[in-house]
């Protein structure tokens, strides 16, 4: 499977799951609508039934927070926790994608855009390689 990282960063086995990134505005085109994507791929989905939070806050201003289930395969009748939450998407080279969120970047402001997963279960976590999180203008 081609990617266009040399290495990915997989986590080990855990009981909390936080990860997080940051970009500057300045390194975005003004003026634009953006989204935000973890992308990600499992190998095993033990420890991935339970929700997980997303969230994007700009500097100064917006927060945008959702909560998704990163487990595509889950038997919605059995976890009822997850029931109805949105789920990953698989992009064509086969690793999956979640959109975090969108923020609008004016472009005039040298701030940063904080993004956030956080889960904490009563499961052991594992087997989750991440590519990362991409921030990429929004479809309208």
């Amino acid at each position: 499977m081609l990617n266009r990282f040399p290495g990915v960063a997989e986590k080990h086995p855990v009981w909390w799951r936080e990860i997080r990134g940051m970009i500057n505005r300045l390194a975005l085109s003004p003026n634009t609508q953006y989204a935000a994507y973890l992308v990600f791929k499992i190998i095993d989905t033990y420890g991935l039934n339970y929700p997980v939070e997303l969230s994007i806050s700009v500097q100064g201003g917006h927060r945008s927070t959702k909560v998704v289930c990163l487990n595509p395969n889950v038997e919605r009748k059995a976890h009822n926790r997850v029931e109805g939450l949105p789920r990953p998407s698989v992009r064509s080279n086969g690793w999956l994608e979640i959109e975090m969120g969108e923020f609008f970047n004016s472009g005039l402001e040298n701030e940063q855009v904080q993004m956030s997963v956080v889960e904490i279960g009563f499961e052991q976590k594992r087997n989750l390689f991440l590519e990362g999180i991409e921030v990429r203008p929004a479809i309208t």
